[in-house]
């Protein structure tokens, strides 16, 4: 009897083990990367006069059957430069052209504010999401501004 009742802890416990990784959820392979969104931010002005005014758009648009959770935190900053400063240093849902959007598009406008060239610099946070999991994304992106005189 006692050699019966381990034989069955031990299908017991081979089982459990096979089951495991449905249990634990997405494997490392299910989890989002940078392949899985693009920012774009063409819409957004380069070029400005001095004291002169333009738009920053950023469009995020999910990829590979992902998309933009429509309700988390989504936030926009801007890292301070000399020649360009933003309406606002930090957008959110509040700043999107559209509630709800497949591709939610940020928008605010950009202040020349000194003659030169810098890079604004950028950073986005937003959750990426599949039917069973949501996902933190950061990222940073570059935007070449030019102010002339």
């Amino acid at each position: 009897m006692r050699r019966l009742f381990s034989v069955s802890l031990a299908t017991v416990a081979t089982v459990a083990l096979a089951a495991l990784p449905v249990l634990a959820g997405p494997v490392a392979d299910d989890r989002a990367t940078k392949d899985d969104y693009s920012l774009d931010t063409t819409g957004s002005a380069t070029t400005l006069k001095v004291g002169g005014d333009g738009p920053f758009l950023l469009k995020i648009t999910p990829k590979n059957g992902k998309k933009v959770h429509p309700d988390a935190p989504l936030e926009i900053s801007f890292t301070d430069n000399a020649v360009v400063k933003p309406a606002k240093q930090k957008l959110g849902r509040a700043d999107l052209k559209e509630k709800g959007a497949k591709e939610p598009v940020a928008a605010t406008s950009l202040r020349a504010t000194k003659a030169g060239t810098a890079s604004l610099e950028v950073t986005v946070s937003f959750f990426l999401c599949t039917d069973a999991w949501c996902q933190r994304m950061s990222d940073r992106v570059l935007v070449p501004v030019t102010v002339e005189e």
